[in-house]
């Protein structure tokens, strides 16, 4: 078995070497940044933040979104219903802050076609005022540093970019294999999102005459997420998507394994849906995940069979797999951490963890591909989507969201 254990551990690698790449390419987007102009004429901005329950840093992301040092903005925030445990929050810290410039109001159900976010985004864009050249918008589990809009729209002044975002990013906030999974999945798969354009929405500023100009807010009532069908949108006009490394967010949220597949899934079912990437995304995927199972394989046959050459070169290929992982993943958490500074969250992750949970997490990944691939539905924070196609779907139930607990600890 030596020839098909040598082909095995080639292949491997072939894996290793796309990931270093792709992961140069991220980290040079921390050490190309610019300083941004002192003089620039900012366009008035409409921000808009949709929430279904209360995250664990709602609080720290109001406090961020009502604090912008902007020129020019005005802020809208749609909550799901009167019975939200949002609502709380978001009085208490709007009356703390005495916010101006921000209106609350709550989201009519007046679609089923689309997701209750896509729904509030178009809510929310409808009631921004005519003065509005660029929308805006990010999740409860962002939190906005001062300059964070200015940093989001200033991309947005060259004629190229159509759309900017931040970059998504997972501290695990304690050593379980279900925190590492994800924080190693997500450093692969941020790397994938700045290598193809595929942007985030948790962070996410684009221009009003684009979205105009797209049919975008049409195509956001018929669809399960807006940022990553903007994104295929706007690439597909020949502009491209800026990715912000100043608006980069760290989230130390807790997960467990159900929550984390859960979580792959939808990713994965965005990009098949929506974006044009996907075959590249699904087949590298799939190869990868292949040869990695086929290497664990012809270590258990070697060891099973006294075939020790063969055991001893999947073996060396699956070590140089598990530490390529955890260098490239350990080079951009450091480069996260050094350009965010005193607001990195959570602690920094573990060598030793992260090449036992690379095996894992890529097999995960495999998992979750087959099921983006299979399912036809899709369930978010409660509401279930049935989904016909891209742009033809449909919420089947509708139920307002009621905490359990007064203070969540992980993602909702």
């Amino acid at each position: 078995m030596t020839i098909p254990a040598s082909v095995a551990v080639v292949l491997l690698l072939v894996v290793v070497v796309a990931q270093v790449k792709w992961a140069n390419n991220f980290v040079r987007l921390y050490s190309r940044r610019t300083a941004r102009p002192a003089e620039v004429e900012f366009p008035h901005v409409g921000v808009i933040m949709s929430l279904r329950g209360a995250d664990p840093f709602l609080e720290d992301s109001l406090r961020g979104l009502l604090s912008l040092e902007y020129p020019s903005h005005e802020i809208r925030i749609i909550i799901d219903s009167q019975a939200d445990p949002a609502l709380v929050v978001v009085d208490r810290i709007r009356n703390e802050l005495n916010a101006a410039n921000v209106e609350v109001e709550f989201l009519e159900l007046c679609q089923e076609t689309s997701s209750l976010k896509n729904a509030a985004l178009i809510q929310g864009i409808h009631g921004c005022s005519s003065e509005c050249e660029v929308f805006a918008w990010l999740d409860s589990d962002t939190v906005p540093h001062v300059d964070w809009l200015k940093d989001l729209v200033a991309p947005l002044g060259d004629d190229s970019v159509g759309a900017t975002c931040g970059v998504r990013w997972y501290a695990p906030p304690s050593n379980t294999i279900a925190n590492y999974v994800r924080h190693i999945w997500n450093s692969g798969a941020v790397v994938q999102m700045v290598a193809f354009g595929i942007g985030w929405g948790g962070a996410f500023a684009i221009r009003k005459a684009i979205v105009q100009k797209l049919d975008l807010q049409d195509k956001w009532g018929r669809a399960l997420v807006e940022d990553t069908l903007a994104s295929n949108e706007v690439l597909q006009d020949g502009k491209c998507i800026a990715f912000v490394a100043e608006c980069t967010m760290v989230n130390p949220e807790a997960t467990s394994l159900k929550s984390c597949l859960s979580f792959l899934t939808r990713q994965l079912q965005a990009a098949r849906y929506y974006h044009r990437a996907w075959r590249t995304v699904l087949w590298f995927g799939l190869f990868s995940g292949g040869v990695l199972l086929g290497n664990l394989s012809l270590i258990l046959y070697g060891l099973f069979c006294d075939d020790l050459l063969c055991a001893a070169l999947c073996g060396v290929g699956v070590a140089t797999f598990g530490v390529v992982t955890a260098g490239l993943t350990q080079r951009s958490e450091r480069c996260v951490n050094a350009l965010i500074g005193d607001r990195a969250v959570g602690g920094s992750s573990l060598f030793l963890m992260i090449i036992l949970a690379a095996p894992p997490a890529q097999i995960m990944h495999l998992i979750a591909l087959v099921r983006a691939c299979a399912l036809r539905s899709a369930t978010w924070r409660g509401i279930r989507y049935q989904i016909h196609s891209g742009l033809n779907m449909q919420r089947t139930n509708y139920v307002p969201y009621l905490s359990e607990t007064d203070t969540p600890q992980h993602s909702l």
